[in-house]
């Protein structure tokens, strides 16, 4: 063809390829420590009486407020919410259980006040005893959610 050059690369000789590693080691460091981080020993003060289910998974417990609930009878639970009295409430098969909404609505406002991480704020941690059936877990978390608190976790001890 008319008017175009030779190729230029024909006579170079191709440069020898490295594999720099550095920053690839460098984001394994970062989650190799993520990774220790989640695994920490953060314990909650379970109250008397409370005998939380088992598991074999240990992440770290966030210092947030503790929702501890157990079933004492059909749609019956007793709650205590971080340091307060326990209280007793049956389920309302229109609204569920209002007082317990309540009582965390009231609690979240004081939470999130004193909280300054962002993260953390809107957060319970969920202590239900091991005798609690599936769907009372449920109906609690959809009345945590209620009230306002959206990052649930469910505790259980190791």
């Amino acid at each position: 063809m008319p008017g175009m050059s030779p190729s230029k690369r024909k006579g170079k000789q191709d440069a020898a390829v490295e594999l720099n590693i550095t920053s690839l080691m460098d984001a394994f460091t970062i989650v190799l420590i993520f990774l220790i981080k989640q695994y920490g020993s953060n314990v909650i003060d379970v109250a008397e009486g409370y005998k939380p289910p088992t598991a074999e998974t240990r992440l770290a417990v966030d210092r947030v407020l503790a929702l501890q609930v157990k079933q004492v009878g059909n749609n019956v639970i007793r709650y205590r919410i971080g340091s307060h009295p326990q209280k007793s409430e049956r389920k309302d098969p229109r609204v569920g259980y209002a007082q317990l909404r309540r009582d965390l609505t009231d609690e979240k406002v004081l939470v999130d006040a004193a909280l300054s991480d962002e993260n953390l704020k809107g957060a319970v941690n969920i202590v239900g005893d091991a005798s609690i059936e599936f769907s009372t877990v449920m109906d609690i978390m959809q009345s945590a959610a209620g009230a306002g608190f959206f990052k649930l976790k469910l505790v259980a001890q190791p």
